[in-house]
């Protein structure tokens, strides 16, 4: 099969593929400058004032120094 038959036959589905991979990537672009530029305006908190306490202090059965008997 001669070469130039081939490449012309591929041509455009190669031609296809770039610019799906683009407009995908122009896509992706402007969705996250979209977020970015949004990010500054989001409302925070509230905050916990201490995350890694323990909620259920008053609950628990068992103390610290029980050897669960």
């Amino acid at each position: 099969m001669n070469p130039v038959i081939l490449i012309s036959c591929f041509t455009p589905l190669v031609i296809i593929f770039i610019v799906m991979k683009l407009a995908v990537w122009v896509s992706a672009v402007n969705t996250e400058n979209s977020y970015v530029g949004k990010e500054p305006l989001r409302k925070r908190g509230p905050y916990l004032e201490n995350p890694y306490e323990d909620v259920d202090a008053e609950e628990e059965e068992y103390g610290d120094s029980t050897d669960y008997r």
